[in-house]
């Protein structure tokens, strides 16, 4: 197998796998290389902030 010249995107693969998988935050931090805390952040801005009516 021959390794690519260009690497992803830390940030984007973690929004990725985020959106697409159900992995854990320390999963996704060390597939992407962010730690913990920047995945969680990144979890927590991806959120939907619309409120809810009742």
């Amino acid at each position: 197998m021959v390794a690519s010249a260009q690497r992803r995107d830390p940030l984007t693969y973690a929004c990725i796998l985020l959106k697409e998988t159900s992995f854990s935050a320390k999963e996704i931090a060390e597939l992407s290389g962010l730690n913990i805390y920047e995945v969680t952040a990144l979890k927590l801005k991806s959120r939907n902030t619309t409120k809810t009516q009742h």
